[in-house]
């Protein structure tokens, strides 16, 4: 039947790929046969390739595959798949000697996996023209369940670690992750492991992970100095057990364990008693663990693989002895591998001998590649004719080459035979006939790789009913109508207890450690609705200083006198389209008070340990210079300001005094607290220049002269906030509306004196005579002889008032 074929090109394309010297034709018997046992395989060297980094494995390892399916017996017997063993040794390609013919060797499979997944791509997007099925998705589904229904998984002892001596020998890096144990069983109802029972309406798995961590090493132990042997043996000492936890490691987060229970309901489009899947893990304590090492060596790394990638093309030129006693070698790598990577390439480039050469690779690897796809057996000669020109060619002109085949085959009329796509003329015998025509008439052909169709396309009327009444699965059924209320998906996460601790470095106390409990998660999804539901809870919160003997400091806690058992610290609920229906969107955030604890042994860590900057400014002054009207000439007067001398200097710290846990003031922290600065500014001047004026002239009514020596301010940045709001505070007196003024007392008395009329009103005589100069108005009075003597009175009145009347 199909699965079978299905099974042996996973497996291939998989193995094929990561797995040294693979026999193909061993691996397809025995999964026709319905077991599969592999052994110690190697992986390869260039497995890592399809990541695109500058890394290599030097040392890897399967210690055992088993798969085991009853293909009698597919739809309700179980399939085993067991992987065990798997040791992986990762280090920088430059650790690596180089080797011309392995590295031709690996970039070609590079190559080639690279132009199947730009063919695969080209499939799929002639395949999304065609109308897909409306039960398409449903179909998917209820046969996903089925396999993970049917599926016990167990993979156990995996180690995988990358070591790094080239980023700084000095300090050499290792970091991996290592797991004993992950299983999926199937379980009764109690979640207790059995075997599954077919009369079950629901389907239990239990999901099982233990000891599972984390490491970041500096100044670690290279275990690829030692050799193949040697690096599995230390790789398989690296994973944890129930009772022995693995020495020599720096963890990022120690050993884990978890449950998870998973409950599936095959029938959820007509029942709607159970979820269609309810997954529950359940984590318990986990320690995550860093301090400054770690963190400078993870930046040191970050930096290297840039370089690393960059030297990758020079990578064949470099010569392999010490820099020491060689720099005459090693300055002619650096002036070859220039010239051959950077310089010659763009001189060939447009030479016409080069334009002309290329030309005709790329015409002849059209004509071969037609000729490939329009064979339904293409000759052994034309593939390896093939591969040469791939070696040679650029991905580029290679998948431009193939296309104007395709192109020119299309319009030539011709049939074109893709690997994994089933031809219109073939006989629609089924896969069974298939299998008696591959044991008879065509044993010496290959078997096709099944690629680019669909499952169903590829299964006959007979096999396709087998398979739906298995999986409960009809092409005429009717999506239902779902309850609102339904929630068809069920996630949730509880973790007992999580801490997170900094260090100075491996040997010394925690700096600041976080203690989180009590983290539980809920997400729900109800389709009937288009509904969604998040739900997360956080119990308590603590964060620990840096202990003294016996006694650490609690520096922050969620366990305050309003807190009891019952409340949880922060809870966010959000809901979309709520059964209620009050709302389309729902969001709750609720949280408790922390306490926040002052401690001066933390306090004193940060002090001593903080940057000191020692800083010296010197400004030189500058000046303003303002012209009169605007505008510069060498008659204008002017308004110079001179801005002074500015000088910023760090106070001298050695005169402070030591701190002593409960001996030093408060005074005496907040002194060593903050980085103290001198600010200086002196020689600042405000002059004014009249053009043609001697400051020395006798002319001068007073002059004024002073100096500031000094001006101190102490401010913050609480204290100048303050003073704005004091500022801005200050009521301000309203603006009045301008009204028009009156006329001035020299526009009157000028028409007076040239003889005009001129009509006075005042309401008040003397308030108006005292807004106006006594003695302009007696100058005005005198030449006028009839009322000589009435000014004489007026005067001698006017200056006998008091002072304050003028």
């Amino acid at each position: 039947m199909v699965f079978e074929s299905l099974v042996v090109d996973v497996l291939n394309r998989f193995l094929g790929d990561y797995v040294v010297n693979l026999d193909s034709s061993q691996l397809k018997l025995g999964i026709w046969g319905g077991a599969v046992a592999l052994k110690n395989l190697e992986i390869k060297e260039n497995a890592l390739s399809q990541l695109d980094v500058p890394f290599k494995v030097k040392a890897g390892h399967i210690g055992q595959l088993n798969l085991q399916i009853p293909w009698q017996n597919l739809y309700t017997q179980p399939v085993e798949a067991v992987l065990d063993g798997v040791y992986l040794l990762i280090v920088p390609t430059a650790s690596i000697k180089y080797d011309p013919e392995k590295e031709a060797r690996q970039f070609l499979e590079a190559r080639q996996r690279e132009l199947q997944r730009i063919e695969e791509a080209k499939q799929k997007i002639a395949n999304q023209d065609k109308v897909k099925e409306e039960k398409q998705d449903t179909f998917v589904e209820k046969l996903v369940t089925q396999v993970i229904k049917n599926l016990q998984l167990k993979i156990s002892n995996i180690h995988i670690r990358y070591e790094d001596d080239i980023t700084n020998r000095n300090n050499p890096l290792s970091f991996g992750i290592s797991l004993q144990n992950l299983s999926l069983q199937t379980s009764d109802k109690n979640w207790n492991p059995c075997l599954h029972d077919e009369t079950a309406k629901l389907f239990y798995k239990l999901v099982r992970l233990d000891n599972l961590f984390a490491y970041w090493n500096v100044k670690s132990e290279m275990f690829y100095h030692g050799g193949f042997d040697e690096s599995l043996v230390n790789l398989k000492q690296g994973v944890a057990s129930h009772n022995v936890i693995p020495e020599g490691y720096d963890f990022v987060f120690r050993p884990i364990s978890a449950r998870a229970k998973l409950l599936m309901n095959p029938r959820s489009d007509v029942d709607f008693s159970s979820p269609k899947m309810d997954l529950d893990v359940n984590l318990q304590d986990i320690t995550v663990e860093f301090n400054k090492p770690q963190y400078f060596s993870v930046m040191e790394l970050l930096e290297s693989i840039d370089m690393m990638t960059r030297n990758l093309p020079y990578r064949k030129y470099r010569p392999d002895v010490p820099l020491h006693n060689n720099a005459k070698t090693w300055w002619k790598y650096v002036i070859y591998g220039i010239l051959e990577v950077n310089v010659q390439p763009k001189l060939q480039m447009w030479s016409w001998e080069h334009i002309r050469h290329h030309r005709k690779q790329v015409k002849n690897y059209k004509e071969m590649y037609k000729t490939k796809i329009t064979s339904r057996k293409p000759h052994e000669e034309i593939i390896k004719l093939l591969e040469e020109f791939e070696k040679a060619l650029d991905i580029f002109n290679i998948t431009l080459a193939r296309q104007q085949a395709e192109v020119e085959a299309t319009k030539a009329g011709l049939k074109i035979y893709r690997p994994g796509v089933k031809q219109e003329d073939e006989k629609s015998g089924g896969w069974f006939g298939w299998i008696w025509s591959w044991s008879g008439e065509k044993k010496d052909e290959k078997k096709q790789e099944i690629k680019g169709s669909s499952l169903e396309e590829l299964m006959t009327q007979e096999e396709k009913a087998k398979l739906y009444a298995a999986i409960g699965y009809s092409e005429t059924a009717v999506d239902p109508t779902l309850p609102k209320s339904y929630e068809a998906m069920k996630f949730s996460v509880k973790l007992l207890s999580m801490s997170v601790s900094i260090r100075e470095n491996r040997q010394t106390p925690e700096l600041v450690e976080f203690a989180l409990s009590g983290l539980s998660t809920v997400f729900t999804q109800r389709p009937g609705a288009q509904a969604i539901r998040f739900e997360t809870k956080i119990t308590s919160l603590e964060v620990t200083g840096v202990s003294q003997g016996k006694c650490t400091p609690c520096l922050l806690s969620s366990r305050t006198v309003y807190s009891d058992e019952s409340t949880s610290l922060l809870s966010i609920m959000f809901e979309t389209n709520p059964l209620d229906e009050k709302a389309d969107q729902r969001l709750r955030i609720e949280s408790q008070p922390l306490e926040i604890v002052y401690d001066a042994v933390s306090l004193l860590y940060v002090i001593e340990t903080q940057k000191v900057l020692d800083l010296k400014i010197n400004l030189m002054a500058s000046y303003i210079i303002v012209p009169q009207k605007g505008f510069y000439d060498n008659t204008s007067n002017l308004l110079l300001l001179d801005l002074g001398s500015v000088k910023m200097t760090s106070k001298d710290r050695s005169d402070l005094s030591e701190l002593k846990v409960g001996q030093s003031s408060i005074e005496d922290i907040m002194s060593r607290a903050y980085d103290s600065f001198d600010i200086h500014l002196s020689s600042i001047h405000l002059l004014y220049s009249k053009h043609g004026f001697d400051s020395d002239s006798l002319q001068n009514r007073f002059k004024l002269s002073g100096q500031m020596p000094l001006l101190s301010i102490q401010i913050s940045d609480q204290k100048l906030t303050s003073i704005l709001e004091l500022i801005d505070s200050i009521p301000k007196p309203k603006s009045t509306p301008t009204t028009s003024s009156p006329p001035k007392v020299s526009e009157v008395t000028g028409l007076v004196d040239e003889g005009k009329a001129v009509d006075v009103v005042c309401l008040n005589l003397s308030k108006a005579f005292y807004t106006v100069s006594h003695n302009i108005l007696l100058e005005k009075l005198q030449p006028m002889a009839w009322i000589g003597a009435l000014s004489a009175e007026l005067g001698a009145g006017w200056m006998a008032r008091p002072r304050e009347c003028w």
